[in-house]
């Protein structure tokens, strides 16, 4: 099993790509994976220190195939970076690659956050939206750019629905809200599948909420937001 680690800048260079850790590790019951829609990229070629370099399985010797995801193009973290120089050491019981020294600390329990990105998003009216090809969609009133998010797409509320499948522990996001016809005071809403609510708040107009939530045992997230300028920003699940 290889398990991937989504860092930028570990030989940054030598390579600028992102990277992704290639372990043989028993982690398919752990509940930390994610299923997503890759590619193998044969086209991908790297050079390391002005010569040709072919990643391989150090166990085995296997060639080592590239992939690519939303536009990002993912190399085996521990061939690369032994073929560097820097050793790899893997602490299975924190679930944590070493580059170089073993030092420092993490706690197993830490909460680790990943985004939010459209294969989790089932349901809504919402439009996703990405920093590096259009900035003004999620740019706040005070100028604050936020990474991504989903907008309203011209209509008076922003909603999506988020898979959870009870493996979540935690939600976050920066919710802009705004409306451009209404003074009143506009409405967040976080909902689980049931229609019971995790959070429930009015916030001014133009105003950058803040939220983390628990969401322990959800099966489904429904997240609504008032106003025709507002939109989610940077949502996040962790665990």
């Amino acid at each position: 099993m290889r398990k991937l680690l989504n860092r930028k800048g570990i030989v940054a260079t030598t390579l600028g790509v992102m990277l992704c850790l290639s372990l043989s590790l028993n982690v398919w019951g752990a509940g930390t994976l994610t299923e997503v829609k890759v590619f193998l990229n044969t086209g991908i070629k790297v050079m390391l220190n002005g010569k040709a370099f072919e990643p391989v399985d150090p166990d085995d010797g296997t060639k080592l195939v590239p992939i690519t995801y939303r536009g990002s193009t993912y190399l085996p973290m521990r061939a690369v970076a032994e073929a560097a120089g820097i050793k790899v050491t893997w602490d299975a019981n924190t679930e944590t690659a070493y580059l170089g020294d073993v030092a420092g600390t993490i706690s197993k329990d830490s909460i680790n956050f990943i985004k939010v990105s459209p294969e989790f998003v089932h349901n809504g009216n919402a439009t996703y939206r990405l920093a590096s090809r259009t900035p003004a969609e999620v740019t706040t009133g005070d100028g604050t750019v936020l990474n991504y998010g989903y907008v309203t797409g011209g209509s008076r509320s922003v909603n999506i629905e988020v898979n959870t499948n009870f493996v979540y522990n935690k939600f976050k996001a920066k919710i802009w809200s705004s409306d451009t016809l209404s003074k009143e005071d506009l409405q967040i809403k976080v909902v689980d599948e049931n229609n019971v609510a995790v959070k429930e708040l009015k916030v001014k107009g133009n105003t950058l909420t803040e939220l983390e939530l628990d969401i322990k045992d959800t099966k489904a997230l429904r997240i609504y937001v008032q106003g025709d300028k507002s939109f989610i920003g940077e949502p996040m699940l962790g665990k």
